[in-house]
């Protein structure tokens, strides 16, 4: 199996682990944009699914193994499967083992984000996949997960099977938090209210995880959004903020969703974020 790809800043590694493909609703994924416009660089198949990724960056400095989002992970049932059509990915690619990873940071609760904060064995139960990893959710992300809107129970369906084996581990952050010396979790908003990005800085270096903010870098423009965005307006406001950073310091930004490019440096075109130097995903299916 070929070893993830990864940059340095620094003393600090950043390793693009995936949980593998699955396949989205286009639609869902590119919101108000036409069809017409998306299917160019995500032809989309018979049922109107993108493929997209699920990359999971891992964070390594000195005996910080700091893992942001988890993907799908393995619980789902055999009709989610196929919906869904998730292939496994090689989060075990890396010579570690579970057991090394000592905090998990989840940009937000949604299903693919968090579902590899469990492991379903073969007998069919469920138990925590990081055993001494500190687990960090935003408390908002927490109390939306757990509300009775009728919205969001959907969004969220999933949260307490994966939250329950957890639940001993579970960090509760308020607002923006540091991490470790060089890992920051900003919260944007946009997404989900309390939805956040991860942000290293080492030495001058620096690099964003952006998750849902910018899921691929078709969402670069400041109109390609989720439909899933509770507050597209956010999103287009904070997006533009990390994009010019990202320019402004020739930063690396990675994705959560491209099922091409893990991470890639942003220029400024004629007025227009384009992709710069990139980091290929793995062809793994």
């Amino acid at each position: 199996m070929e070893r993830p790809p990864e940059i340095r800043l620094g003393s600090t590694r950043i390793v693009f682990l995936t949980d593998g493909f699955w396949r989205n609703d286009g639609g869902c994924m590119f919101g108000v944009v036409p069809r017409e416009l998306w299917k160019k660089n995500h032809p989309p198949d018979e049922l109107n699914r993108v493929r997209l990724n699920l990359t999971c960056p891992l964070i390594i400095r000195g005996a910080d193994a700091i893992l942001v989002d988890t993907g799908i992970g393995n619980r789902l049932d055999a009709d989610e499967r196929r919906i869904f059509d998730h292939g496994q990915g090689w989060m075990r690619a890396l010579a570690m083992e579970p057991g090394d990873i000592t905090a998990v940071v989840l940009s937000h609760l949604h299903f693919d984000h968090c579902g590899g904060i469990v492991r379903r064995r073969e007998s069919g139960q469920v138990e925590a996949a990081f055993p001494h990893a500190r687990l960090f959710i935003q408390r908002g992300e927490l109390e939306a997960a757990r509300s009775k809107n009728e919205r969001l129970r959907a969004a969220y369906r999933h949260v307490e099977e994966c939250l329950a084996p957890n639940v001993k581990s579970i960090e509760a952050m308020e607002g923006e938090v540091q991490l470790s010396a060089e890992v920051v979790a900003r919260v944007t908003g946009g997404h989900t209210r309390d939805h956040q990005v991860i942000v290293v800085r080492d030495g001058v270096e620096s690099f964003a995880h952006l998750a849902d903010i910018v899921p691929t870098h078709s969402h670069l423009g400041g109109p390609w959004n989720q439909a899933y965005d509770l507050d597209a307006l956010t999103t287009m406001e904070r997006k533009a903020e990390y994009l010019a950073q990202a320019v402004a310091e020739r930063s690396w930004v990675s994705f959560a969703h491209d099922d091409q490019m893990y991470a890639a440096r942003i220029v400024l075109d004629r007025a227009r974020y384009r992709i710069g130097e990139t980091i290929s995903a793995l062809q793994h299916d």
